[in-house]
């Protein structure tokens, strides 16, 4: 059970963002129980009598006990957290994980820092609030607020905020952009992700030299207006082969207008986003 409980909290501070979850796989469970009531023989007491041995829904129910007491990183002092279940703590070891490092400008490896972890709660509601540093730049350690209800874990909070890693075929200036629509997306408001996206697009094109010539001329250019000189300076075989980014541009307006958050508009315009700026690269578009 320790083993699992350090799979999921890896998973999440590895691999989820903000208010996602991961959950405890104890699948294992009724193996375990099987093995346990396999092994159990029949108790003899003074005087011959022999009481039976327990049933494989006891060793279960044995089992399943041990996910409802409180778990605690190893490290921490036990007799500080009050517990109230009939089992001691689950003592468990924190993992290391693979998070992006601000310092690094990469996802190198973090182990927990040691003595900064602190857990409120009792049994199946807990509050974890862990740090963990950077094996390489050894520098501030990040903190993570992880709320466990039952066997669910989540991702609660970050300090610092995490830093998505955009594509290298996004252009740099305005990459940002398109990194905090995915936070918005996955801390579920797609909403302001779409708006985001349209954000990147329409600064994206106020670099191109086309587009500062029209704004030059029309400082107030609408965003239809910008598209189309954008597309006017794309080979026509660049625009009968590839996602278009005026396409993109009109479906997320239509969605931002109408208050649709539609997480599939925004994986399929982050999609074409990509494969536009991938196709760029293969024309060597500047």
């Amino acid at each position: 059970m320790a083993e699992a409980v350090a799979r999921a909290f890896k998973q999440l501070l590895s691999e989820k963002h903000l208010y996602q979850y991961s959950e405890v796989d104890i699948s294992f469970i009724p193996t375990v129980a099987k093995a346990i009531h396999d092994k159990m023989s029949p108790t003899i007491l003074s005087g011959g009598r022999t009481v039976k041995r327990s049933t494989i829904e006891d060793a279960l129910a044995y089992c399943l006990g041990q996910t409802n007491t409180i778990w605690v990183p190893r490290g921490v002092i036990s007799e500080i957290i009050n517990f109230r279940s009939g089992f001691a703590p689950l003592d468990f070891e924190l993992p290391t994980i693979n998070t992006f490092c601000d310092e690094c400008q990469e996802r190198p490896p973090f182990n927990p820092a040691p003595k900064s972890y602190l857990v409120l709660g009792a049994g199946q509601d807990e509050l974890f609030l862990l740090g963990y540093q950077c094996q390489q730049c050894k520098g501030q350690p990040i903190s993570f607020l992880v709320r466990r209800e039952s066997l669910k874990l989540r991702l609660a909070g970050r300090y610092p905020l995490e830093v998505f890693q955009t594509p290298k075929v996004l252009p740099k200036s305005v990459s940002k952009y398109f990194g905090n629509a995915q936070i918005a997306h996955h801390a579920g408001q797609t909403l302001a992700g779409l708006f985001l996206l349209r954000v990147f697009i329409e600064q994206f094109w106020r670099t191109v030299p086309e587009v500062k010539k029209l704004i030059e001329v029309q400082p107030k250019a609408t965003g239809d207006e910008q598209g189309s000189a954008y597309q006017v300076m794309l080979p026509q075989d660049f625009k009968s082969r590839f996602p278009s980014l005026t396409d993109v541009y009109d479906k997320l307006s239509a969605a931002i207008h109408s208050a649709d958050e539609n997480a599939e508009l925004f994986d399929d315009s982050c999609a074409k986003i990509v494969d536009h700026f991938d196709a760029r690269r293969l024309y060597k578009i500047h």
